[in-house]
């Protein structure tokens, strides 16, 4: 079953004039023009509790950013693969013709590119 998600932009909402780091909370919203101008309000994807980081507000704000930006995230990674695809082809052309820096790296480049497929895999449901 292929997982759907929420296309990008993601905004963090974040209101400093109204803001009370000891009961307010942060959250990531659909940026969509749709959402934005839906009369019930915006579609709120994820919450980041500000009340247990507070007074401090960097760490629940990077959260809350690291958060909004999973869709470019993702994408980036997508476009990455077949360019990582490449590089691991010749590094292992390399290997093979003795080369052991080339074959370590092949190596580490087949590892990663393998953990970023299985990741994209369990974020979507579907096989890259």
């Amino acid at each position: 079953m292929k997982t759907q998600f929420t296309p990008a932009p993601w905004l963090v909402r974040f209101d400093e004039d109204r803001f009370d780091s000891k009961l307010s909370v942060l959250e990531v919203i659909d940026g969509s023009d749709a959402s934005l101008n839906h009369p019930q309000g915006e579609l709120v994807l994820a919450r980041v509790n500000v009340s247990a980081f507070a007074p401090h507000m960097g760490e629940p704000l990077a959260n809350a950013r690291l958060i909004a930006s999973a869709p470019e995230l993702l994408a980036i990674v997508r476009a990455l693969l077949p360019h990582a695809n490449n590089e691991w082809t010749r590094l292992d052309d390399l290997a093979h013709r003795g080369n052991r820096e080339s074959e370590d790296s092949a190596m580490e480049l087949d590892r990663l590119i393998e953990h970023a497929r299985e990741t994209i895999e369990e974020i979507t449901g579907d096989n890259e």
